[in-house]
């Protein structure tokens, strides 16, 4: 049996380990809270998270929204974030004897996970991108002013009749509009490469509420197999204690060897230790969880019975990749990342091409330099035109962006396959997994249903002096593991489900349950 331990952080000080001892063996029955308002607080996070998944389907994601629907999903966003702070308060509010769920651990986790924040600033800044690269082919307007004084100006003459005098002081201010006309597809492949990376962005963040969703189920099953193991080792404890009780009267009667008597106590304290290492381990979950959520568990808190029972017949390969094709976020954030790099790509070879945008200017200046002779006085002109611009000749550089453009979509692709094969081998592992915690959970419960009837029939042999008492001890041992064996099954096979869940993109809502 693996054996975990952390410092216990209650009960320090002289008489701590017995203490410790009789807490694990009598532990306090609190009644469950007040709920009053709290309820309402968890149906509004509820509707909350329904309409924010809603917003967060493949077929929204990536779509342009107008104002109204932006502002609609900032207002869910900020209602999901004003339940947070009272996070620790929902969690008694939900279940009457302080029984937290599943889903509540992972709506907790993926409220305080800085990776989704993490995941959501990038969506947020792929929509930057996206107003950056439309605003590119839209009218533009810039104001510029200057003012000089010149050296060494003299006034010239020019014919008999005209001078050109020499102002030393010059002023000038205007305003220009540009509008581009064609750009080579340079602002259009850039809109579309800005698009797609929205998108992926948007899968990428419902990835990663994947991914923090295994996670906190992972800690939840690790807690609730703790917490039943405690359960499983103190009744061990109690059957092992009543036995020792009659052994420890058989000696003093003449009736036991002291040897037998020693052993009994010696198979007590093991088990006791185990009950200890156990309580622990429980301690070593919590912190777990505590650290995922960003808070701690109430002190009462119990995770849900554990009931898994072995499914009959596994599920076939072959749909489960299908399955895990179609569903999962990662497959469509790289496809989308590949046809972002490629339209980024396109867009620095557009480069080459020539550029034609339309300028209007309207302008002041003192003097006006397009005034024949100049004066010493405000003028002003304006012009409506055609500008082209062609890069004929750069020494290399956008040959050199368009290769690291390349290598860029290269890299992508490479990420594409790579994310593909490790969710091939996702989906066989979990499935082998899930069909070895099936097993196991069979073969523990019959184990457990054995070693009952061994310890019943090893009692009896021993009271009529037909067995060795070292036979006794075995079967008391047999069944102490044999139940913690069933208890970790359970626990792996709820674990199990949510991997296969998770390796096949079934596990991406944010109550932690399949969709």
């Amino acid at each position: 049996m693996r054996k975990q331990s952390i410092n216990h952080r209650g009960h320090r000080g002289l008489g701590g380990s017995q203490r410790f001892h009789e807490d694990l063996m009598n532990p306090p029955n609190v009644a469950a809270e007040p709920k009053h308002w709290l309820l309402l607080l968890s149906g509004l996070r509820a509707v909350g998270d329904a309409a924010y998944r809603n917003l967060q389907r493949p077929d929204f994601v990536g779509r342009v929204t107008d104002p109204a629907q932006q502002v609609f999903s900032s207002s869910l966003t900020f209602l999901r974030v004003l339940c947070l702070p009272l996070c620790p308060l929902w969690f008694s509010s939900a279940l009457a004897d302080d029984v937290v769920r599943p889903e509540q651990v992972v709506q907790a986790t993926l409220a305080h996970s800085p990776a989704l924040q993490i995941a959501a600033g990038e969506v947020r800044g792929t929509v930057a991108r996206m107003d950056q690269a439309r605003a590119a082919g839209q009218l533009s307007l810039s104001a510029d002013a200057h003012a000089a004084h010149y050296w060494g100006l003299y006034d010239q003459q020019l014919g008999p009749q005209i001078l050109i005098p020499g102002i030393p002081d010059r002023y000038g201010a205007g305003l220009q509009a540009t509008q581009p006309l064609y750009t080579g597809g340079q602002i259009t492949r850039t809109r579309a490469a800005a698009d797609y990376a929205h998108v992926a962005a948007g899968h990428t963040q419902r990835s990663t509420a994947a991914d923090i969703t295994l996670a906190a189920l992972s800690a939840y099953w690790d807690w609730s197999k703790a917490v039943n193991a405690v359960a499983s080792f103190r009744a061990a404890v109690r059957r092992v204690e009543q036995h020792n009780a009659d052994m420890q009267n058989g000696h003093k009667a003449g009736l036991v060897t002291e040897s037998d008597a020693l052993a009994t106590t010696v198979q007590l304290e093991n088990t006791r230790l185990e009950l200890t290492e156990a309580g622990r381990h429980v301690e070593v979950a919590r912190a777990q969880l505590a650290s995922l959520m960003g808070h701690e568990l109430p002190a009462a808190a119990q995770p849900l019975a554990v009931t898994a029972v072995a499914p009959e017949t596994a599920a076939d390969e072959t749909a489960l990749l299908d399955l895990a094709r179609t569903n999962r976020a990662e497959t469509a954030a790289r496809r989308f990342e590949v046809r972002a790099a490629e339209e980024l790509m396109e867009a620095v070879r557009a480069e080459r091409r020539p550029q034609f945008a339309a300028t209007a200017r309207y302008e002041q200046m003192r003097p006006n330099q397009l005034d024949i002779p100049p004066a010493d006085q405000w003028n002003y002109d304006a012009f409506v035109g055609v500008t082209a611009s062609w890069n004929l000749f750069d020494s290399g550089l956008t040959r050199a962006k368009v290769a690291e453009a390349a290598v860029r979509r290269d890299q992508a692709r490479q990420r594409q396959q790579q994310t593909a094969d490790q969710i091939t081998l996702e989906v066989r592992s979990a499935r082998v997994n899930l069909a070895n915690a099936c097993e196991r959970l069979a073969v523990a419960l019959r184990t457990v249903e054995s070693a009952t009837k061994s310890l019943k029939a090893a009692a009896d042999l021993w009271k009529n002096g037909l067995t060795r008492h070292v036979d006794l001890l075995d079967a008391h041992a047999q069944l102490t593991a044999a139940e913690f064996q069933a208890v970790a099954a359970r626990a792996d096979v709820e674990l199990a489900r949510a991997e296969l869940d998770h390796a096949t993109g079934a596990l991406k809502g944010s109550d932690g349950v399949r969709e």
